[in-house]
This record gives C-alpha cells, structure tokens and sequence, in this order.
C-alpha cells in the first residue's frame, strides 16, 4: 500500500521562479511615457493555470518574444502573477481592481475567491460601493451579499459618497434594487446626483433634464414612485422638466393619486428590509402594578417613535398566565397599519405566528416593518385561544426612552372602549432596529 507524504518542494521550486530573471522565458512589457519596464515570467507556469495564456504561447499561432501589456501597469501585474506562483499573495488596495480585471481577461477569476477575505477588512462606507463593483466582477456570491447588506443599512450614507457617484451604471441599477432602508425620494436624489455627476464626465449639460434621462435610462423604472408623497415627486418633476415621458408622468401620478391604481411602467412592490439580529433594541414598556386584569379576542396597540427603526418583533409581559395558553396550538394573528390623514389605515404586515421565549408569547413578523419618525402605527392582533381561556395584563408607563434619545409613545385608540391602549394591553416589549 502506498503512502501518502507531503511534499513542499514543488511548491518552493514554484516560488522561486516568481520575478526570476534567470529562469524567465518571456518577458511582458510596460511602457511609462518614454521609460520601458519588463516583467520576467515562466510560459509553462502560465498556462498550467490560464487558457489565456495557454493558447498565446501553445496555440495554433504562439506568441514570440515580449508580450507588451497596455491595460496595467507593471507593479499591478506583478501582483497579479502572484496568483500563478506564490501560496500567499501580498495585494494592495491600489492595485487590487486592476488585479481582478486582469483574473478576468487571462480567464482565472475562479482562483481569486481569497480576495474577498481580503476585501471585506479593507472596505468602509466610503469605498463600499467600489468594492460591490469588484464583488460583482469577481463573481463571488459571499462578498456581494456582505457589500449588499451593508449597502442597504445604511444607503444615505453610501449615496453621499464618491463612490456612488463614480460607480457604473450596472452597479447604479443594481444598488436602487436593494432593499434599501431609507425613504424613496432619497433614492431617486441619489440617482439624480449620480446623472449629474455622469453628464460632467462625458461632457454634457448636467442642467438639461433629458441628459440625465439618458444616462439613468432603465435604472428610472426600478424606483418605487408608488411609495413617495404627490409633493415630493411633485417638486423634484418641477426642477428637473422633461425627466419623463408623457406615459410615464402619467403612470406616476396616477399611482400616487388613484386609489387601488396598479403601475404599469415602474415597480410596484414595496422593497422588503432585513432585520439585524444581534443589534435588536428593546423599547421595554415599564409597569405601573402587577398584572390584574384580562384580555381576550382582539386587541390594539397604537404607538409612535421619534426616530426611524425596523419593527421585527414583539412580546408580552413574562408574568403572562401560562396557564391558559396553550403553547402549542393557540397562535396570534398580526395586522400592522400605518395611520395618517391620507390613508385611514394603510395597512403594512399581515401574518400569523408566535414563538415561547422564557415565558414571554413572542411573536416575530416574516418581514420586519419600517416605522417612520412621529407617525401614528396600529398593531392589530388577536390570540387565537380554547373556549374559556384568557390572559393578564398590568398597566405600563405610556412613554419609553430606549438610548441615544430614542423615545416610544403609545398613545389611546379612539375606537377602543375597553381599556386605554397608552398604559394597558399584551405588548410589553418592542423590538427594534436603529436605522
């Protein structure tokens, strides 16, 4: 039976042969204005790895004698043959994007996977959008959804960044089709500034509204108009004349003002928001006295917030009577309704689920709603209980401040009778996230 020994030699042996003059038999040229600069390298270390290659020096027609490289420089292609020689690559941030282009045109993209690593402790917001350019380049699913996630917590940010401005516009179309946690019109100002910046690059005037059509092209359709106010769209069609079509002007403001009006132009579907885990807040509601009473059937809670957060989750007092409850069977139905005076109730979540957490009913929503700054929200629900079951509840403090000057108020249902929503009810707890 034969065995099996590690051998590190032929790696060494390759190594050695990184840069190695003596043991070169091509050379690639670099010219910087009038200075000329070669690289060595091996014919056979190339095209062990690279098609590319393989077919320039083995083909049908091989290449002879230097190969001048006029799309990189010579320090980033250096990096680059790191990949064909060395078990561990040293890349640079200046070079790292030349780097990959070059893995894409030699056909190796597949063996640059360890970039991610690399990339993900190398970017901030202000280069996040540039690395998601890479990410996609790369074809690395990993580091795109790391790019993307962060990208979509924090998109004002991002859209503030230089970036942004430069990116292309197959990332452009590809960042408004996030999930985005922010409002609307700041997304279609984003695009707006991006146009802008866009026009001055190809030498064209930023101020005519049809120049910067022409540079968003489709990324126009995948902004969800349906989602802003008749002002704001209103104001930002009045500074920028001619950004739209008749057709579509009139999808616009048929969907912002037609009640039940389904877009035929422009996304319709809401963009849907990720809950972060492991950065919940609890906007924990204080009782006032032990719980006394009982509830059953449906009830209400009507709350606002003086910042923006991600509502995800929910949750009754620990001292709920678990003895009336079946943990098992007994399941809680969720409506979630945004109140203002342009839409009654507007509602946001539908859903049915729940779960036990040392002995609190926790109910989780499928998809976590945003709640906006000093606007009125319902959450409608109802514990689906056995003939002659009920539960407790206590009265709670109607105002919770969580940190950072993050304050909940519930406030009193009008419709309901039975007790004051602001200090009685089954929600204790909300959980949150800062956006």
């Amino acid at each position: 039976m034969a065995n099996v020994l590690k051998n590190t030699a032929a790696t060494e042996l390759i190594a050695k042969m990184y840069l190695n003059e003596r043991l070169a038999d091509v050379h690639f040229v670099f010219k910087v204005n009038d200075e000329i600069e070669k690289v060595p390298a091996n014919k056979n270390v190339l095209a062990a790895l690279s098609p590319v290659f393989d077919t320039m020096f083995f083909g049908s027609l091989p290449e002879n004698g230097d190969v001048p490289i006029p799309d990189a420089d010579a320090g980033a292609f250096k990096e680059f043959l790191q990949l064909f020689y060395l078990g561990e690559m040293t890349l640079t941030m200046k070079n790292i994007e030349t780097v990959v282009r070059l893995a894409d045109k030699y056909d190796v993209l597949e063996h640059v996977n360890a970039f991610a690593v690399f990339l993900k402790g190398q970017l901030t917001l202000d280069n996040m959008c540039w690395g998601y350019q890479l990410a996609v380049n790369l074809q690395n699913e990993e580091l795109v959804e790391f790019c993307e996630d962060k990208i979509a917590r924090s998109p004002k940010k991002i859209f503030a960044t230089d970036a942004f401005q430069r990116c292309d516009k197959s990332i452009l179309k590809r960042i408004i089709e996030l999930d985005l946690i922010c409002k609307e019109i700041d997304i279609f100002d984003a695009c707006l500034t991006w146009a802008k910046y866009a026009c001055e690059q190809d030498d064209l005037d930023a101020t005519k509204a049809e120049n910067l059509r022409t540079q968003l092209g489709d990324c126009l359709k995948s902004i969800r108009f349906n989602a802003m106010k008749i002002e704001n769209f209103s104001t930002f069609v009045m500074l920028n004349d001619g950004l739209f079509t008749p057709d579509e002007f009139k999808d616009i403001v048929l969907t912002l003002t037609a009640k039940g009006y389904e877009p035929k132009i422009f996304k319709p579907n809401p963009r849907r928001f990720k809950r972060n885990e492991n950065e919940v807040l609890l906007c924990q509601r204080q009782a006032v006295n032990t719980p006394t009473n009982h509830l059953t059937g449906s009830e209400v809670a009507w709350f606002t917030s003086n910042q923006t957060v991600l509502l995800g989750e929910m949750c009754s007092a620990p001292t709920f009577n678990m003895h009336y409850i079946d943990q098992q069977n007994d399941a809680v139905n969720v409506t979630i309704a945004e109140i203002n005076s342009e839409f009654p109730k507007k509602v946001l979540y539908e859903g049915s689920s729940k779960t036990w957490d040392l002995n609190r009913l926790k109910v989780s929503l499928l998809q976590p709603i945003m709640i906006k700054p000093h606007v009125m929200y319902e959450i409608r629900f109802a514990v689906l209980m056995g003939v002659g079951k009920s539960y407790y509840y206590g009265t709670w403090k109607p105002t919770v401040e969580v940190e950072d000057g993050l304050t909940f108020q519930f406030h009193r249902c009008p419709s309901h009778t039975s007790y004051d929503t602001s200090t009685s009810g089954w929600i204790q707890s909300l959980g949150v996230n800062r956006l």
